[in-house]
C-alpha cells in the first residue's frame, strides 16, 4: 500500500497479484490441510501475499514463508533459453481447509491399481 493510500485511509486490495495454487497430495487433502503452496512472481512480498489472501479471497492466514526458484536454463542452437523465475509461497492457514474432490491430486496408488485392472495382452487374445 502506498503512503498516499495510508494517509487517506483507503484500503487497496491487490488484484494484480497472480497466485497459482499447487494441489496438496491426496492423503493430506482427505484429512484437510493447514498449509498450502502458491506459485507467484518473484517480486511479490510476504505482506502482499498475506493481505491479498485475507482481503480479496477472505482466508485467515497465520504465516507466510517464501522461497525463490531460479528458472532452469537450457542451451539451444539459438542460444541460451530459460524458464521464468518463480517464487513459492508456503501459506499456513488458521483453519483447516478441505479441497474439493475434483481439485485433489491423484494418489500414486490409484494409478497403480488402474494399471492392474487393465487386461493384459495375453488375456485379451483368448
Amino acid at each position: 500500500m502506498t503512503s498516499v493510500a495510508k494517509r487517506l485511509g483507503r484500503v487497496i486490495p491487490l488484484p494484480n497479484l497472480r497466485l497459482t495454487l499447487r494441489p496438496p497430495d491426496a492423503k493430506r487433502a482427505i484429512e484437510g490441510v493447514d498449509e498450502v503452496t502458491f506459485i507467484t512472481t518473484p517480486d511479490a512480498t510476504k505482506t502482499e501475499i498475506k493481505s491479498f489472501l485475507e482481503r480479496v479471497v477472505g482466508v485467515a492466514v497465520a504465516d507466510v514463508r517464501t522461497a525463490n526458484r531460479v528458472g532452469k536454463k537450457r542451451r539451444d542452437r539459438g542460444g541460451l533459453h530459460h524458464r521464468p523465475d518463480t517464487k513459492l509461497a508456503y501459506v499456513r492457514l488458521r483453519e483447516r481447509w478441505f479441497p474439493p474432490p475434483a481439485f485433489r491430486a491423484k494418489a500414486p496408488a490409484d494409478a497403480a491399481s488402474a494399471a492392474d485392472a487393465a487386461p493384459s495382452s495375453a488375456a485379451s487374445r483368448v
